[in-house]
């Protein structure tokens, strides 16, 4: 009988101890090192020493590495996949402790001598020694580490359904890592003739209050698209403000237009969306100087449950124009009480827009060589959109002062498997099991609200659904891809069950200990059992 290394509550903990201890903040060197490390804790597996050829490390887009381990059932071709990210924020909130902020032994001792760092609640929970304080311990490697746990007991056991873990870089930016595993997981599937029934992913549980223990089980995932906006004003020596626009002055009123507006909220049954903010809002000058600003842009974060990108860009562009009639409006009226003439229009345009107009007057190939030069000068991809509009804007310079929305990256669709009779039947099953055996509350929610790599595992959409997405993104197909075709082949039911957790990407994050390795090991085992 082989020696089983994860099935414990202490040997979960030492696992978990010994994935958070490898530090893998996104773009670190520590989250390109920990594939390799994975690697080895499951070739511990006698399953996979005899199958090396079932583990497979993908280079994503940004030369990093996804995990995908293939446990093969004895007969059947049902499959559930097991989805986690190795990725976590950075730790500079954790000011000179960061370097104990993975190591939850020693980060205990230090928060019992500084409290100071924590909330009342959070001390609470440190005294009471019911949770595990470190970054990483919540979002997310305690979904690794159960998945682990689980796959290792399926190959012993030989469960006859099969599981791919799935486990990616990247998660907390652009998701490269889920992005190309999905390529490869269409691949797994054809080659083995697998059916997916479900994507089942870890990630914990958000607490709607600090006291609150409750579990949540959650039937989707939130949608996040990110619309922007360049304005273009008319630079102009600040000794003379009137000869010219500031586009900082324009931005202000499309900022105050967009910004915590209700009318964006979208809602479905009890669960509703937070309204829009603006993650990123500057002008484009390098200097200070008594030069106008005449390049400004913002970035706007946008949740959505069931509504398209074109019914999402036409409310958002509506909005737009309104904020820009007013700021016309407003300043044709301080123009009349100075007695000077108004002779601007400020145009407002989408990005295909503006490519179109470009391309009529300098040709396909011009308009394309600055579109790749603009993108190649830029290595952050939310910021490659901005480049590229503010490039192609100041060639068409004769129709301004503009104003151009577009799309900026990432894009994380909205899924939800609400209807699906089986999710619903296993939700129920959850709750129930929960209560008997933990004398534990699970409650359903719709939509996982911390945004998550869900979104690339289930499309059931039409493809000229995003076309516009496609159209207004400047880098997309480029140097940022959603890959659709792939999605839709392997797309199944999403269901997001994980454990008890507090304060994500803050510095009390922190993972309940119970939940991560006594009850959740339970449960889910008790949903993939329900597929054999």
């Amino acid at each position: 009988m082989e020696k089983l290394l994860w099935q414990t509550y202490e040997d979960r903990q030492d696992l978990l101890l010994r994935l958070v201890n490898h530090q893998t903040i996104t773009h670190s060197a520590g989250e390109k090192t920990f594939p390799s490390f994975v690697k080895q804790l499951l070739l511990q597996l006698n399953y996979f020493q005899a199958h090396k050829d079932h583990i497979h490390l993908v280079q994503t887009e940004d030369d990093k590495e996804a995990v995908l381990a293939f446990y093969q059932a004895p007969t059947s071709k049902k499959t559930i996949t097991l989805i986690s990210h190795y990725d976590t924020v950075g730790i500079e909130d954790y000011g000179s402790f960061q370097s104990e902020s993975t190591d939850p032994v020693a980060l205990m001792k230090i928060f019992q001598q500084y409290s100071n760092y924590l909330s009342e609640d959070a001390i609470a929970d440190l005294n009471n020694d019911t949770y595990l304080f470190g970054r990483g311990t919540m979002d997310m490697k305690a979904g690794l580490m159960l998945h682990l746990s689980l796959i290792e007991l399926a190959t012993v056991e030989q469960w006859d359904i099969n599981l791919i873990l799935i486990t990616v870089p990247d998660e907390e930016v652009n998701s490269s890592g889920m992005r190309k595993a999905v390529s490869v997981l269409a691949e797994l599937t054809k080659q083995h003739q697998l059916n997916i029934q479900l994507h089942l992913n870890s990630e914990p549980t958000f607490q709607q209050s600090g006291q609150e223990e409750a579990h949540y089980i959650y039937s989707g995932s939130i949608g996040k698209i990110m619309p922007g906006v360049l304005c273009y004003g008319k630079e102009t020596h600040v000794g003379n403000p009137f000869e010219g626009v500031s586009s900082n002055y324009m931005m202000s009123y499309i900022n105050q237009a967009i910004e915590y507006n209700t009318a964006f909220k979208e809602t479905y049954e009890h669960e509703t969306t937070p309204v829009p903010v603006s993650l990123i809002c500057r002008d484009n000058k390098q200097v200070y100087d008594v030069q106008t600003p005449f390049s400004t842009f913002s970035l706007y974060n946008l949740f959505i449950y069931q509504r398209t990108p074109k019914q999402v860009y036409r409310q958002f562009i509506d909005t737009v124009i309104t904020a820009v009639e007013r700021c016309e409006n407003n300043l044709l009226k301080i123009l009349e009480t100075e007695d000077l003439p108004f002779e601007t229009k400020i145009n407002v345009l989408t990005y295909e827009q503006l490519t179109d107009y470009a391309i009529q007057q300098y040709g396909k190939g011009k308009v394309q060589q600055i579109i790749n030069d603009a993108i190649a000068e830029t290595p952050e991809l939310s910021l490659q959109s901005i480049a590229v509009v503010n490039q192609l804007i100041q060639l068409c310079r004769d129709i301004t002062p503009a104003v151009v929305t577009f799309f900026a990256t990432p894009y994380y669709p909205a899924v939800n498997a609400s209807d699906d009779k089986q999710v619903q039947s296993i939700i129920a099953h959850v709750k129930h099991l929960m209560f008997t055996e933990f004398n534990r509350t699970s409650k359903h929610v719709h939509y996982f609200n911390g945004i998550s790599d869900s979104s690339y595992l289930k499309f059931d959409a039409d493809l000229e659904q995003i076309e516009v997405y496609e159209h207004n993104a400047p880098n997309f197909k480029q140097t940022y891809d959603i890959p659709f075709v792939a999605i839709k082949e392997i797309s199944a039911p999403t269901l997001l069950c994980g454990p008890i957790g507090k304060d994500a990407h803050k510095v009390s994050e922190r993972l309940h200990k119970e939940s991560a390795f006594k009850e959740l090991p339970v449960i889910l085992k008790s949903i993939i059992q329900q597929y054999i």
